[in-house]
């Protein structure tokens, strides 16, 4: 099979960023984007001209997953698959052009909220707690899931050029007046920027390459430490206390733009998971799916 990549995600903000990096390193390399809607083909056909391939579809769309999935040899999944049995149709079509000799990968981007506690802005005793995943398959496939953290950053994406937790954290900081953390805010958070985090992407995918191209260095097969139950990345370029993020990076980023007249205080005010949440959920309408959004923002504040 000649290497070809199938991207989804490819207008979100990580994977737009994703796609320009990868792009950018191997701009003849076929790829093919699953998007679902008019917007974003125009979006994409005129970034990519060249070796770049728009599928319009659903990414409930299961029976499409399986028969794009089945023509490629890397799937990079950088959107809201359905889980189950998006994830489970894109493992088939996968599966279905695998062979001992021509190796098919998955990377898989991922939350860790599955796996934390209670949040109560205190030390964690822990940093993550062994994850059962779908990081392995009997079929052959060769998987990899990338966990970032807060993602900070710009990203090439018209449609989603700042992370996507941004305008609910910069809402709560507007309507309270300055940086706020939940309860003492010891807690210590992961950020990672969004063109780091593209990189860790692209180096998966030019290990995934190099075995596809036949280019293993004699190794029978992809180094399990790599690709399989192991491969879980938890994607951070900085590691520090919410309290210390906003006094060394948040105060003196929003003095710098527009937003720096949200600034009432620079003290920093300690809410509760529920009050952070209340606020999140003004920006919307009563709604469930608001509901588990707002909630699982609050409860990062404090994770």
């Amino acid at each position: 099979m000649t290497a070809n990549v199938l991207f989804l995600g490819a207008t979100g903000h990580i994977g737009a960023a994703v796609l320009q990096a990868l792009k950018a390193i191997f701009p003849e390399l076929p790829v093919s984007a699953i998007v679902t809607s008019k917007g974003h083909f125009q979006s994409l056909s005129d970034t990519y001209r060249e070796n770049f391939f728009i599928i319009k579809g659903s990414l409930g769309e299961y029976n499409l997953l399986v028969t794009e999935a089945s023509k490629t040899c890397l799937v990079i999944n950088c959107a809201p698959v359905p889980y189950t049995e998006g994830i489970a149709a894109l493992f088939r079509g996968l599966a279905s052009g695998s062979s001992p000799t021509t190796p098919v990968f998955y990377i898989h981007t991922s939350g860790a909220a599955r796996i934390w506690d209670p949040p109560n802005g205190d030390v964690e005793g822990r940093v993550w707690d062994d994850v059962a995943t779908a990081a392995s398959s009997s079929s052959g496939e060769h998987t990899a899931i990338i966990s970032p953290g807060f993602v900070v950053g710009r990203s090439p994406s018209r449609t989603h050029a700042v992370p996507i937790t941004f305008p609910d954290w910069m809402h709560v900081v507007r309507t309270v007046g300055g940086p706020f953390t939940v309860a003492s805010g010891r807690n210590v958070t992961s950020f990672v920027d969004t063109e780091a985090l593209a990189g860790l992407y692209v180096r998966l995918a030019e290990d995934a390459l190099r075995y596809i191209a036949g280019e293993g260095g004699g190794i029978a097969a992809p180094d399990e430490n790599v690709w399989g139950p192991r491969a879980y990345y938890f994607a951070s370029t900085l590691e520090v206390p919410m309290r210390e993020f906003n006094d060394r990076y948040l105060i003196p980023a929003l003095k710098k733009t527009a937003a720096g007249a949200w600034l009432k205080k620079e003290t920093t005010t300690e809410l509760s998971v529920e009050e952070v949440y209340q606020i999140v959920m003004g920006r919307f309408d009563d709604g469930v799916e608001a509901g588990i959004w707002s909630r699982h923002i609050a409860e990062a504040f404090g994770t």
